[in-house]
């Protein structure tokens, strides 16, 4: 018997544009809750771009717009009605390079919280930092240092108070646009196994350029090529089974 998944992101005939250049073409994809989910393709083929569309980031480029409907839990996200302030709490993004505010760690994390109204008071604030740093997998590390700069901290723990910061508004799904890419193997394996972690309680897509990254983290992965979604399926089936040729020559190196 087939598990069934309640999906939480739906693509329906997405295409984007920049200018009159088509970057991504006529895409549809659904996204299932508290799963990991990869994208991935050569560099150039439009994953970052379609994963940007989930969270409307599209929408400060230039020229670019954007076909088709997206839903994030039965809301269409590019209706006219919809501010992107309270929809990009809801879809957090977790960037290729660490980027903490150059603020305090405290402040970095309470930072969302306290513009979203989340704490009615300073113990309240506490209590959320401390609940976000501990599912980032860093109170341990900083909780003496938390009036330190967030910019003090190593890369691969400026990547984790990013995600802190991000988990912080309580969103239902976070991003992660090659998280791991400026990062040694050590600050990866402990990025990968907050993953995990963190899809018991939260959906994650991650866009990335390692294969075997996909392979230890997803359930399911979508391969890109040129602008178009070749396949999308169980990760296991995807990297020993693709159905697609150029899946197949995708995974085995043949292209890339």
């Amino acid at each position: 018997m087939t598990d069934i998944v309640e999906t939480i992101v739906n693509c329906d005939g997405v295409s984007v544009f920049y200018g009159e250049n088509r970057a991504i073409n006529n895409i549809s994809i659904d996204i299932g809750k508290q799963s990991i989910t990869a994208f991935i393709g050569p560099s150039g083929c439009g994953k970052s771009t379609f994963l940007r569309t989930i969270n409307r980031m599209n929408d400060t480029i230039e020229g670019c717009r954007i076909e088709g409907r997206v839903t994030v839990d039965g809301q269409d996200i590019y209706d006219a009605s919809v501010d992107v302030v309270p929809l990009r709490a809801k879809v957090g993004m977790v960037f290729q390079k660490p980027n903490p505010f150059p603020k305090t760690i405290y402040e970095n994390v309470a930072y969302g919280p306290r513009i979203h109204g989340l704490a009615r008071n300073k113990s309240q604030l506490d209590d959320i930092v401390e609940k976000a740093l501990t599912g980032a997998g860093l109170w341990a590390e900083v909780r003496d240092r938390l009036q330190d700069s967030g910019t003090s901290l190593s890369g691969g723990q400026q990547q984790r108070l990013c995600i802190a910061r991000t988990i912080a508004v309580e969103p239902q799904i976070i991003l992660m646009d090659e998280p791991c890419s400026a990062l040694d193997p050590i600050a990866t394996s402990k990025i990968e196994a907050l993953m995990s972690e963190l899809s018991n309680e939260y959906t994650i897509i991650i866009v990335t350029h390692s294969m075997q990254q996909a392979a230890r983290v997803s359930q399911k992965t979508a391969y890109f090529h040129l602008g178009n979604l070749i396949e999308y399926g169980d990760t296991k089936e995807i990297f020993v089974r693709p159905k697609d040729p150029q899946t197949e020559a995708y995974i085995s190196g043949k292209i890339g």
